[in-house]
């Protein structure tokens, strides 16, 4: 109703009507058009609260499979090749370069890190980017 909107159906002389058109009523389609203005409020509504809920069911069952990544101070980590910027491009290329120490949490999930020389690295970078290396 909200998408197509609702049209009336005006008598028209044709060579043979159809059902829609021997059933129709002016009065009552007159009468119909004003309760449909009238409760289209409703209907936005009604219509908002289903893509609410359908938006709520999807980020739950999205966040069921995401796995959150967590590092401490001191983990060794790797980080991606893509995200830095640095380094070989291409297909033959490796996706993680590495290790780094993390040398201090900044934030939720945001991370300074340094070389195994101590040389700091000047951004931060997301556990996105980020993951374990086990030696």
């Amino acid at each position: 109703m909200l998408a197509y909107g609702a049209e009336t159906v005006v008598p028209v002389k044709i060579s043979h009507s159809s059902l829609r058109i021997q059933a129709y009523n002016a009065e009552e389609n007159e009468e119909g058009q004003r309760l449909a203005l009238n409760l289209i409020d409703e209907v936005r509504d009604a219509a908002h609260a289903k893509i609410v809920e359908y938006q709520k069911n999807a980020s739950f069952y999205y966040n069921l499979r995401v796995k959150e990544r967590f590092f401490n101070q001191g983990e060794l980590v790797l980080r991606k090749v893509e995200a830095s910027g640095v380094g070989q491009k291409g297909k033959l290329a490796p996706n993680w370069e590495g290790p780094y120490k993390v040398k201090s949490v900044q934030g939720s999930e945001t991370y300074k890190l340094e070389t195994m020389e101590g040389k700091e690295i000047p951004q931060t970078w997301h556990a996105q980017n980020l993951k374990a290396y086990y030696l």
